[in-house]
């Protein structure tokens, strides 16, 4: 089985190429997301466990994807009788190996949903009536109601300024993932991001690839599961690690793209800082009827976890 072979694996983009070529953005760069971080995984698969495990792991792909495919239930027997003969040994590395490739196929995802995104504000695409549920920006949708339902810019205004989106956080034991994970999965989008950028040179984009291999290396042999079970202050740990990587900076950039939003519009007027167009809550620390561990000292400790890391964040944006 060839090394290069991962690029042909079937996927649902690479069906929707086939079936409505007409509907697949020349811009969908997907499958070759896709098939660079696989390639690259298998490659440090073979380092570290050898050959017969990544041609395992490669068949394993292949004939679930051939039943994904065809649905023919030889495909599901072979791939049943070669589950059932793995050495016990290998079963845990193979298992973690498809954990972590469909890990790489959500970094791939996100990243191209990112790219589909910035293409499609280049030509102003986002105002077709199928894309709108699962693609919209903010200032087409202000157009959309002015244009099609009728609505006055100043309602828009007054509508946003007594509203709120309240985004509650939860967490299970079972579905946190680590922090240094989440790190590491950053780093794998903004390697794959930047190998993919127009003006890139020879040499950067092999000391991209070169870190490219680095961080999904680190990311396989990162334990996934806590040998601990978390408290409730780790789950909310976990979860303020989002605030960290991500809501931190990109809540005020989204206010700020409402801001020029409203100004195309003809609204001059700020949304005012006391109105809260996005807010934050959290189950973890609170969840008094699924978790025997929470209690109200639990609470607390969590209450004033939240509200010190807050400050934390506050503190880090001011300049002495």
């Amino acid at each position: 089985m060839s090394k290069g072979s991962v690029e042909k694996f079937p996927s649902i983009d690479a069906q929707l190429r086939l079936l409505a070529p007409a509907k697949v953005s020349e811009d969908d760069k997907l499958v070759e997301y896709v098939a660079l971080l696989l390639d690259r995984f298998l490659d440090i698969l073979q380092d570290l466990h050898g050959e017969v495990v990544r041609e395992t792991v490669q068949e394993l792909y292949e004939l679930s994807a051939e039943y994904e495919s065809k649905h023919d239930p030889k495909k599901l027997d072979e791939l049943g009788n070669l589950l059932i003969s793995l050495d016990p040994g290998n079963s845990i590395v193979i298992a973690s190996s498809f954990s972590h490739m469909l890990n790489l196929a959500n970094l791939a995802e996100e990243v191209q949903i990112a790219f589909r995104r910035r293409i499609k504000l280049k030509k102003g695409d986002f105002a077709d009536e199928a894309s709108a549920t699962t693609e919209s920006d903010f200032e087409e949708t202000l157009k959309r109601l002015v244009g099609k339902l009728k609505k006055t810019p100043q309602e828009i205004f007054d509508a946003l300024k007594s509203q709120t989106v309240d985004l509650v956080l939860t967490a299970h034991p079972t579905q946190s993932v680590r922090r240094s994970l989440l790190q590491k999965h950053g780093r794998i989008r903004n390697c794959l991001t930047q190998l993919y950028a127009k003006d890139i040179t020879p040499d950067d984009k092999q000391e991209l690839d070169e870190a490219l291999h680095r961080e999904i290396q680190a990311a396989f042999r990162t334990d996934e599961i806590r040998r601990i079970p978390p408290t409730p202050q780790d789950e909310m740990r976990a979860g303020m690690s989002y605030f960290h990587e991500t809501i931190w900076k990109g809540v005020p950039q989204f206010l700020r793209r409402v801001d020029t939003a409203l100004k195309n519009l003809g609204i001059n007027e700020r949304l005012p800082y006391n109105a809260p167009l996005i807010q934050f809550s959290s189950w973890m620390g609170g969840d008094r009827d699924g978790n025997p561990r929470v209690t109200p000292e639990v609470t607390r400790d969590v209450c004033l976890l939240a509200r010190m890391m807050a400050a934390n964040l506050y503190f880090s944006q001011i300049k002495i």
